[in-house]
């Protein structure tokens, strides 16, 4: 196994753990939450502590994407390369989502009482599904690319 398989099927697993999280909350849990009344949504959104995935999936998509680069320069394949790019600004782009709209928001409605309506929780609430969109999309995107950047390898 060289390095380059090594690299393939790390940034691979990585992307894939990061789009099954996004994609859960998509599917799921976001559904659940946008059907409770302000106090309850709330109170859930306190419940769910985000402390410890926060930095776990900040910090896994940042070495995916730079790993998605370093292989793109060892591939050698001008097609490989491109699709481990593509990978690499998907995860970027998740990063970038997350730690620029979702986190903040997310930090913000841990702070706010569930007895008294936040000023545009609506609209807050509303921006904070439409990054995740963006993010989950983005990781799909990243993860498509990385199995076509593998499979294009053989």
């Amino acid at each position: 196994m060289n390095t380059l398989t090594v690299l393939s099927v790390w940034v691979l697993t990585a992307a894939g753990i990061q789009l099954g999280t996004l994609w859960i909350m998509k599917l799921s849990i976001l559904p659940m939450l946008n059907t409770l009344p302000y106090d309850r949504y709330v109170t859930v959104c306190q419940l769910i502590d985000m402390h410890v995935f926060h930095p776990i999936a900040v910090w896994s998509g940042v070495l995916a994407a730079g790993l998605g680069v370093w292989a793109a320069v060892l591939s050698g394949s001008a097609l490989v390369s491109t699709f481990f790019v593509i990978g690499s600004v998907g995860m970027v782009v998740v990063g970038i989502a997350s730690e620029g709209f979702n986190r903040p928001i997310w930090r913000q409605i841990e702070q706010w009482s569930p007895r008294r309506v936040a000023e545009r929780w609506n609209r807050k609430r509303y921006h904070w599904h439409i990054a995740h969109q963006v993010r989950t999309y983005a990781a799909i995107t990243a993860v498509a690319a990385y199995v076509v950047a593998l499979l294009a390898q053989a």
